[in-house]
């Protein structure tokens, strides 16, 4: 039982790690971005939404619109089908 708890809790700080090394709080941009570089594949909004809770979903797409901008990431699709993959892997 004390091997699932610590699972769990393993998990909830890797998804809830907002503190860099230095404790300062990352903001919604860094915290997708760190998700984005490692992410492999394709992935869309609601998949980081997960992924980062506490960032609002206003927050998220003006975090993907500028990751897009600055050719982080590309997004392929329109409305419900959009999905994002990073640009160092498109073909």
């Amino acid at each position: 039982m004390q091997k699932v708890i610590l699972a769990c809790y393993t998990e909830f700080e890797e998804k809830v790690d907002m503190m860099n090394a230095n404790g300062v709080k990352r903001t919604a941009y860094g915290i997708v971005k760190v998700y984005v570089s490692e992410k492999i594949g394709k992935f869309t909004s609601a998949d980081v939404i997960v992924a980062c809770p506490g960032a609002g979903h206003s927050v998220l797409l003006a975090t993907f619109k500028k990751l897009t901008e600055e050719n982080i990431i590309v997004k392929l699709g329109n409305g419900r089908s959009a999905y994002y993959i990073r640009s160092d892997v498109v073909e």
